[in-house]
């Protein structure tokens, strides 16, 4: 009770200190659109250890080559995922985030200026802006990490995978690089309490549309295989973890 306490409280300052410290830089150095991600990954590892007193572990960083992009997909199982990412990842990656979250004082004008990308669900013609935001930022030499999901998943078996991330590495040939987020809804099982554990990331090996093409020759069947080859990789990992654990 007492360190959920100091979490939301410290945890909410601290918050708000670095999301104007991004402000205040972006405000001078417009060109470096990637001091605010960094931000975000100092927030995220002392949010972690500090204040959830967590612990992160991390296998199969060789298969991420800093110099490229990357489409990076992953189960979603906890708001937790988002700091967990930020830590563990050492890409310069932009998520996508419901369009309302832009509305929140100074969080939104951060997370706007750390290049972010707004969605809205409900409507097509927004959702179609977003893919080429998205396509900007790859030209860019940035990653983007996508939920396939769509949203939370707390069960133990992946949701339905949405076609947008592959159809993302279809058109423009960027390689998906599959993640697999281990234990991050543990923490706050309780909200009034948090429960410190170990948490795990695994990094995939990079999935390429154009192999899953040269296998089948179709591209909708090749769009098809690769959505289920990476859910079914995803999933493998995951339930290999979690029978550790258990």
């Amino acid at each position: 009770m007492i360190r959920a306490f100091i979490y939301w409280v410290f945890g909410a300052l601290l918050t708000f200190f670095l999301s104007m410290t991004a402000i205040v830089v972006n405000i001078f150095n417009r060109k470096n659109s990637d001091f605010p991600h960094k931000i975000s990954r100092i927030w995220s590892k002392i949010i972690l250890k500090l204040f959830c007193g967590s612990k992160l572990v991390v296998k199969g960083y060789e298969n991420i080559d800093n110099s490229k992009s990357y489409i990076i997909v992953s189960n979603h199982r906890s708001l937790t995922d988002i700091f967990v990412a930020s830590a563990a990842i050492p890409l310069q990656f932009r998520w996508l985030a419901k369009k309302s979250l832009f509305r929140l004082p100074f969080i939104g004008y951060g997370m706007k200026i750390a290049g972010y990308i707004p969605v809205e669900r409900e409507k097509a013609i927004h959702a179609v802006r977003s893919l080429d935001e998205i396509k900007k930022r790859l030209e860019n030499e940035k990653s983007i990490w996508i939920f396939p999901e769509g949203t939370r998943t707390p069960k133990e078996k992946l949701g339905k995978f949405k076609r947008g991330a592959f159809v993302l590495a279809k058109d423009t040939g960027i390689p998906v690089l599959p993640v697999v987020l281990v234990n991050t809804d543990k923490i706050f099982e309780n909200p009034l309490k948090i429960k410190p554990v170990t948490i795990y990331v695994h990094i995939l090996k990079p999935e390429k549309f154009d192999e899953y093409l040269k296998e089948y020759g179709d591209k909708r069947t090749a769009l098809d295989m690769m959505i289920n080859g990476v859910k079914e990789k995803i999933q493998k990992i995951y339930d290999e973890y979690v029978t550790k654990i258990e």
